[in-house]
């Protein structure tokens, strides 16, 4: 039997600054952020530019890396795969939504807008999968 394929790799840039939480009863660490890639092209003989947004998440040593070292405008490179959240509405509803769930992450450039490039590398920041079934068991709530 085949096994299925689930991986994502996207550059782009942080639409608003991270939110960090510590969750769980262990205090694990948390960072939700949305990338906005762009994408250009011509249709018609028309040059076009579309954006699309990504909601993405971020565990342990990785979220507080994203904290500390991204802000609002700062451009990334997330490798990972897509999640599907769901939850229960208060009017009790189902709901969904997916998310991509960083495994490994590169600072790119400078933050858009920036005047001087401080010479700074991209730098790559790997997190092993030993760690994602400690967070299987916490509650919805604590991660939305």
């Amino acid at each position: 039997m085949a096994t299925d394929l689930n991986t994502v790799v996207l550059i782009g840039r942080l639409t608003r600054d991270p939110e960090f939480k510590m969750v769980g009863g262990s205090n694990s660490s948390l960072v939700n952020f949305t990338l906005a890639n762009n994408r250009v092209y011509v249709s018609s003989g028309e040059k076009k530019e579309e954006t699309n947004y990504f909601d993405c998440v971020a565990w342990g040593k990785l979220a507080e890396i994203v904290k500390d070292y991204t802000s609002k405008g700062k451009q990334i490179l997330v490798e990972g795969r897509l999640i599907q959240e769901s939850w229960d509405t208060n009017d009790g509803k189902k709901a969904s939504r997916i998310k991509i769930r960083v495994e490994n992450l590169q600072l790119l450039g400078a933050k858009m807008g920036a005047t001087n490039n401080q010479g700074l590398s991209p730098q790559s920041f790997p997190v092993t999968n030993a760690l994602e079934d400690s967070f299987s068991e916490i509650p919805a709530e604590d991660i939305f």
